[in-house]
């Protein structure tokens, strides 16, 4: 089975109106955290044979790849964030 397929850009869709939060609700989810672009929130995803899991950076996923797969190959990664990945 071939690995998922995520366009870099999603296609855009109407929103959807808020009408039960709060101005008090808004600002305390504020605290929690904050919006970032792709380059400031890395993501790698692990799709050989269909694992899927989801790590924060290239080092932590291949080290994934040895332990639980028993593999160095660089294939079969889902990321936006560098050119490590090969198809």
């Amino acid at each position: 089975m071939p690995p998922p397929y995520l366009p870099s850009i999603l296609p855009p869709s109407e929103g959807v109106p808020d009408t039960t939060t709060t101005v008090e609700q808004i600002a305390a989810a504020e605290q929690n955290g904050k919006i970032t672009e792709p380059d400031q929130t890395p993501i790698y995803i692990c799709a050989l044979q269909d694992c899927f899991r989801l790590y924060p950076n290239h080092d932590r996923l291949m080290a994934h790849r040895k332990r639980d797969h028993n593999s160095d190959s660089t294939a079969d990664i889902i990321t936006w964030n560098d050119d490590h990945t090969q198809s």
